[in-house]
């Protein structure tokens, strides 16, 4: 069931089909938009950055679904809900937008409209957000973002096929531990601070118009260690791998399948999460539901993004047990036609 890749590969062939379904932890796929076959607005690509600064959670993202560009920015309170969102659309960006083909390779992407300039800046070893805009009920909006992103630090990547040979999911997730820079929202600033840590989750497929997901994710600096782990099930065909891992200092450790324990009619309920490999165990007491809905024409994307407390343990390679106590993570369900 977990498939492992070591050696670097072309994504797709000829015919635009899926060569190597599987798992690795660096992107070792070469993926090629122009052997896409699939229709004219089929291809999504993106990058989703989320950063947790203490009650605050900061999400950026940058990205397309061939017939429209979405730049946002927002930032929101888990114990308030306060929350200030800039947001722009661009139509028909396909031709335009030239979206990096890896999640680490140098590149610079700026986008800027008649009141906004969003810069998303890829080095070696680190990465820069940059957005400057200005909205009428907010005001001046701020963001300076550098993120230490070390060459040797393993990630979560997959390829996932479809039932249709066509369509195909390249997906990458990164753990970020140490940020650094400046955020304001109008008169609002926040600072990182140590405690600080992101995800990148990063994007390139075309998968069926109607189609659902779960992702779990979060990270932290303990002690003198990084934690974080990643969780994904229910959106294509992974019996070739799951995106299960666990990270503990630079490195990954998959997981096997992963059994929870919800109640589908309330998300706020705790949910528990167990690896059927015995090696990570973890419930979730939510604190706070980020739901989400964007509907206009045949769109119509549902999410509930539920953060919460999780406490548990993971088991280390070695053996060794380690506990984890009251870390703010996350687990979401989407639901989407797009």
């Amino acid at each position: 069931m977990e498939r492992y890749l070591k050696e670097p590969n072309p994504l797709l062939d000829e015919n635009g089909h899926l060569i190597e379904p599987g798992y690795t932890t660096s992107m070792i796929y070469d993926y090629d938009k122009n052997k896409v076959n699939a229709g004219l607005f089929a291809l999504k690509e993106w990058d989703f950055y989320q950063f947790y600064l203490g009650d605050y959670i900061l999400q950026v993202t940058i990205g397309h679904v061939s017939y429209v560009a979405n730049f946002s920015a927002t930032i929101f309170s888990l114990t308030s809900g306060e929350q200030y969102r800039f947001s722009r659309l661009k139509p028909f960006p396909l031709l335009k937008m030239n979206m990096p083909a890896t999640p680490d390779e140098p590149a610079i992407i700026t986008e800027r409209g008649k009141d906004y300039e969003f810069s998303f800046i890829t080095h070696s070893d680190s990465r820069f957000i940059g957005v400057k805009a200005f909205d009428k009920k907010i005001g001046d909006i701020d963001i300076e973002l550098n993120i230490a992103s070390p060459k040797e630090n393993e990630k979560m990547v997959i390829a996932t096929p479809f039932k249709q040979k066509n369509q195909f999911y390249l997906n990458c997730k990164e753990n970020f531990f140490n940020v650094e820079g400046k955020i304001r929202f109008g008169k609002k600033k926040w600072t990182p601070t140590a405690s600080t840590t992101a995800v990148l989750d990063w994007g390139r497929g075309v998968w069926p118009f109607r189609h659902e997901w779960f992702w779990g994710s979060g990270s932290a600096n303990l002690a003198e260690d990084q934690f974080g782990f990643n969780l994904g099930w229910g959106f294509g065909d992974l019996s070739h791998a799951t995106e299960n891992m666990f990270f503990w200092n630079g490195k990954a450790v998959k997981l096997g399948a992963m059994i929870v324990d919800r109640d589908p009619q309330n998300y706020m309920a705790p949910w528990t999460f167990t690896d059927t490999t015995g090696k990570f165990h973890m419930q979730m007491t939510p604190v706070y539901d980020n739901f989400t809905q964007t509907k206009f024409g045949f769109v119509n994307n549902k999410c509930h993004q539920v953060f919460g407390e999780f406490n548990g343990f993971v088991i280390l390679p070695t053996g060794e047990k380690i506990k984890i106590n009251n870390l703010l993570a996350f687990c979401e369900h989407a639901v989407n036609q797009w």
